[in-house]
């Protein structure tokens, strides 16, 4: 099993059915984790339909997607300490070896070949892990609200986020503990605040950075924007360490014409290391001694 591919499915169930079109055909199993008493990182009660079960086994052609139910609320702590936990769990449910990609319901990573590709080519890197522990960043492309007519995309894309792993040990979220981090060049979008006003407010409340920030101040700008104010949000991550610089527009009728249309302005590209050679060999050499 190369490529190993660990979902968190909460309240967010929705979005899950797009990603796993987005990875099913390159990945080798699919693993999808959630929490058997239905509690979300901060303690709040959510519900998974049926259909969505269903929905999952129909896809599954090739029999590939496993279900992990199990507690990962750990009451009394920061939501980060149960989504850190979450991911240490599946990754361990998962077991050793292969690639590690863990992904949330709501990203999707296009083109995903382009990222197999690349992992296959440097699986020399999976021989002993422990000498040889890597974790590739990838940047996001951040969906931040939908209208009739399209969306409203944060830019630039620079956005990053730790997704793929040859030694799955979390201690902060996806931050892998003690890997030597490389940036590819290849992007993931993330549905992220592009949701219903219901949807929103249920993800301010839940989401592990919720004691951080004003969150009803944060509702407050998010509803207010529209096509007619959009080039006036500049700089306003709720966050002082993070930064959206702005936002553009993309017309789209739905998400997967907005998925096409991204693929089409921002195809992904073949994937080299970015290393030099020197670099890489040294790790070719501990990957064998």
């Amino acid at each position: 099993m190369l490529i190993k591919i660990g979902y968190l499915l909460s309240y967010d169930y929705k979005y899950i059915i797009t990603s796993l079109k987005q990875v099913y055909a390159e990945a080798d199993c699919i693993t999808i984790s959630y929490d058997i008493n239905k509690r979300t990182w901060t303690g709040n009660h959510f519900e998974i339909p049926e259909s969505t079960f269903e929905e999952i086994r129909k896809l599954d052609t090739n029999h590939k997607i496993q279900f992990y139910a199990d507690d990962f609320y750990v009451a009394g702590q920061a939501p980060l300490v149960s989504e850190t936990r979450q991911r240490n769990m599946l990754a361990q449910y998962m077991g050793k070896g292969g690639w590690h990609i863990q992904l949330d319901s709501d990203e999707y990573p296009y083109d995903f070949k382009k990222l197999t590709t690349f992992l296959k080519k440097n699986k020399f890197l999976l021989k002993q892990p422990d000498k040889t522990p890597v974790t590739f960043r990838i940047k996001l492309i951040v969906l931040f609200k939908k209208t009739i007519d399209g969306f409203f995309i944060i830019s630039p894309y620079d956005e990053l986020c730790s997704l793929v792993t040859n030694r799955p040990i979390y201690n902060k979220a996806r931050a892998t503990q003690n890997t030597k981090e490389y940036i590819l060049d290849y992007y993931v979008i993330h549905q992220s605040w592009a949701r219903d006003n219901s949807e929103i407010q249920q993800k301010i409340s839940n989401w592990g950075h919720v004691n951080d920030f004003d969150t009803i101040e944060f509702y407050r700008s998010w509803d207010k924007l529209s096509a007619e104010n959009y080039k006036n949000y500049l700089n306003f991550h709720p966050l002082p360490a993070c930064s959206w610089e702005k936002l553009e527009f993309f017309p789209a009728s739905n998400l997967d014409n907005l998925i096409k249309s991204i693929n089409l302005k921002l195809p992904q590209k073949n994937i080299n290391w970015p290393i030099s050679t020197f670099k890489k060999a040294i790790l070719y050499l501990k990957s064998i001694f």
